[in-house]
Order: C-alpha cells, then sequence, then structure tokens
C-alpha cells in the first residue's frame, strides 16, 4: 500500500483532485508547449495543452451533430422574448 501511494499521490485541491502521474513526453514537445502557454511550468502547461484538446473535441462533436437535430423555431423564439422580459423585469 505504502508503495502505490508514492505512485499516486492524490491531492484535494479546491474540491478538485489532483494526481500525480509519471509521463513520457519528449523534451522538445514540453518546451514548445511551454512556449505556447507562456510557463515555465511543465504541469500548467499540459494542464492547459490538455484542456485546450478537450475542449476542440467537444466543439468537433457539437460540430459533427449539425443538420442531425432539428429545433422547433416557433418554442426558441417565445422561449427568447420570455428570457428578454425577465431581464428587463429584473431592472
Amino acid at each position: 500500500m505504502k508503495n502505490r501511494m508514492n505512485k499516486f499521490m492524490i491531492l484535494v485541491v479546491k474540491g478538485l483532485v489532483k494526481v500525480r502521474t509519471t509521463l513520457n513526453i519528449s523534451d522538445d514537445i514540453i518546451k514548445e508547449t511551454e512556449v505556447l502557454y507562456s510557463t515555465t511550468n511543465r504541469s500548467k502547461a499540459v494542464e492547459n495543452a490538455l484542456k485546450d484538446a478537450i475542449r476542440f473535441k467537444k466543439i468537433i462533436q457539437l460540430m459533427e451533430l449539425k443538420g442531425k437535430l432539428e429545433f422547433d423555431e416557433k418554442f426558441l423564439d417565445e422561449q427568447g422574448k420570455v428570457e428578454i422580459n425577465e431581464a428587463e423585469s429584473t431592472f
């Protein structure tokens, strides 16, 4: 158990679980990532790059739905008007 704890240290920070792990990534990729994200902190650079990759994949998945979903335009227009009225009444 002690050996396993040394391998995967878990820290709780602001309700998030952070996991320490070892990755085999070339130094060139790490350096380029640090430059792109304007940081010398390797962990932050990799975390930011992963967040961007996840965001990009989600956008691609949403774009793939184009033309596959149908919307009730009348309902959307009515909801928009309701939201505008609610926003105006709060001021």
